[in-house]
């Protein structure tokens, strides 16, 4: 008994000398096998069923050094290079993804709101001027003077313009006006103003300057819009204004045109948008409001630079606009952050994914799982051939029963590798 004993220490001391070079080997060389549990029991026969012995080829036999002779090498190698192509492919979005992150974290977030605290600085700066009353307010009388002369100026030739042709379109005296015109009569006719008429004491002057106050102050409305749809607003106004003016146009054309049919001489093929009565109207009247409203708001911004107040109002009015739109920015880069964070978690969800399937593209987890209790079984009834190994038959089934709970997990009587 002590004979054999010392016999089997040497040969497992024979065989741990040996180890490191048999793993070597078997990393760089795939050994075929065509019964599992034949070449369990010879390898245990080899090893004295020694239980370290058993961990090592288990796991050979795990990683795919060790396969039956129904194994496809080329698909083993082709369902790995799948693998690595995918996960190189999800490495590459990853980079990518990290990449724009740090961009927006580390760029694009900080300078925005770097451009917010210099502008919150210049607004403090604004105040302290504003109390030391230092602000350059860029007034200039002369512009000043100039606007306020033209403007007052338009005012009048709009108002007398409108009473001149709402006399002429609805007041004129037809069959007068023909019997005074004499030999000029074509030139007469074709005027499209009466300022005779409007400088001639009436009851019906009430109506011809009230109505022309109401076409100037339509032609006011334009240029005095504030609010959130101001664009919208004065486009809609700017088209009322214009349609007004059209139909005042198109009476007078209208009634010139009658006045030429009373007189004999009038146009047989008259189309008021082919006549230039027509456009001149709308020229000296449309266009002419439009001037004076732009005229108006330069001379109120002219007169605003007066005050310091009123420019620092204006100025900070200004940047806080630039800081609500920056603001916006801000928030909008903060949501792609979100975005980019929740992208890479699961991108990296995938990847870890992948890695772990790696291993199970290259092997089916069933037949993995039987190959293993195959050799075992093998390993198994070599030990059991002889009552002498009955510790070392307890140490195998052990770490046989620690490695398959280590590396599978049934779920839904389905075996699955883990990693």
């Amino acid at each position: 008994m002590i004979t054999t004993n010392n016999k089997k220490e040497q040969e497992i001391e024979r065989k741990d000398d040996s180890l490191e070079a048999a793993t070597s080997k078997m990393i760089e060389k795939r050994d075929r096998v065509k019964s599992f549990k034949d070449f369990g029991f010879k390898r245990a026969s080899q090893n004295l069923g020694e239980c370290f012995s058993l961990k090592n080829h288990l796991s050979w036999i795990k990683d795919g050094h060790i396969v039956d002779e129904s194994f496809n090498q080329n698909e083993a190698d082709l369902l790995k290079k799948q693998a690595e192509n995918n996960i190189f492919s999800k490495n590459q979005e990853k980079d990518k993804l990290e990449g724009e992150r740090k961009a927006a974290f580390e760029v694009v977030k900080p300078s925005i709101e770097q451009k917010i605290k210099e502008l919150n600085d210049e607004i403090r700066q604004i105040k302290i001027d504003q109390v030391n009353k230092t602000i350059q307010t860029g007034y200039e009388p002369i512009k000043f003077i100039l606007y306020s002369f033209l403007v007052s100026t338009l005012s009048i030739y709009l108002i007398l313009f409108y009473a001149s042709t709402i006399y002429a379109a609805f007041f004129r005296n037809a069959s007068g006006l023909i019997a005074t015109a004499g030999n000029d009569i074509t030139l007469y006719l074709d005027s499209i103003f009466d300022v005779k008429g409007i400088f001639s004491a009436s009851p019906i002057l009430l109506i011809v300057y009230l109505g022309a106050f109401l076409f100037f102050a339509i032609g006011l409305i334009p240029h005095n819009i504030e609010g959130k749809n101001k664009k919208i607003t004065i486009l809609i106004s700017t088209s009322i204004a214009f349609i007004a003016d059209a139909m005042l146009a198109y009476k007078i054309d209208s009634g010139i045109h009658n006045l030429k049919a009373l007189a004999g001489i009038a146009d047989n093929n008259w189309f008021f948008l082919k006549s230039i009565n027509f456009y001149l109207v709308l020229l000296f009247g449309f266009c002419a409001y439009l001037v004076w409203g732009f005229m108006f708001n330069l001379m109120l911004k002219e007169k605003a630079k007066k005050s310091h107040d009123n420019i620092a109002n204006l100025l900070i009015q200004g940047i806080k606009e630039q800081i609500d739109s920056l603001k916006i920015e801000l928030k909008e880069i903060d949501i792609k952050i979100i975005e980019l964070d929740t992208q890479l978690k699961s991108l990296e969800s995938k990847l870890a994914q992948l890695q772990r399937d790696i291993e199970k593209r290259m092997q089916n987890p069933d037949v993995l799982s039987q190959n293993l209790t195959s050799f075992y079984l093998g390993w198994s009834q070599w030990l059991n051939s002889t009552s002498e190994f009955e510790e070392e038959k307890n140490k195998c089934e052990q770490v046989f029963n620690e490695f398959n709970n280590t590396h599978f997990t049934i779920v839904d009587n389905q075996v699955l590798i883990n990693n």
